[in-house]
């Protein structure tokens, strides 16, 4: 995987520098060649797009590992759930991941836990994350283990909050 982000990151600054190199040729066909694809790119994708996209590339990359354990799980036949948090984390603000595959069941906020995001795993339990800065689920969707689901900022008045609850 890594590989390929790396092989698709080289194309693209190759495409880039060939546009630079193309729009300052003093070639006419290669200058309004370029002057046409950067027309285009400028309709087709916005800042935003190009934003968004990268979102979805950090999203996909950090859901690889719930991937990987999900896949050794089930190989194993043992039942593990990820790290919901970042324990070490540089700077003011730490990823909050899904533990397990479920459903989002809950998302609010209240005095005790703050912001919250509230996930039921299927027949195995529930887990709740509070305290959270922002959130990126919505009640129902579906999560993947190891999925980005909100953030929490550092607070000398509020610790991440979460838990497990195994049903019976």
């Amino acid at each position: 995987m890594r590989a390929k982000l790396l092989k698709q990151a080289g194309i693209c600054v190759l495409i880039a520098l060939a546009l630079l190199i193309s729009k300052n040729s003093n070639i006419g066909i290669l200058e309004q060649g370029a002057d046409t694809v950067l027309a285009q790119m400028s309709v087709n994708y916005t800042a935003e797009d190009i934003k968004e996209g990268a979102q979805r590339g950090v999203a996909a990359v950090a859901s690889l590992p719930g991937k990987v354990n999900t896949a050794v799980s089930v190989m194993t036949g043992t039942s593990s759930y990820g790290d919901p948090i970042d324990e070490e984390f540089d700077g003011d603000e730490a990823t909050i991941y899904a533990v397990g595959a479920g459903q989002v069941t809950a998302v609010g906020e209240n005095e005790e836990i703050g912001k919250y995001i509230r996930i039921t795993h299927g027949s195995d339990g529930e887990s709740l994350y509070g305290n959270l800065k922002k959130t990126y689920v919505e009640v129902p969707s579906k999560v993947k283990k190891g999925q980005i689901i909100g953030i929490y900022e550092k607070s000398d008045t509020a610790e991440f909050y979460y838990s497990f609850r195994e049903f019976n």
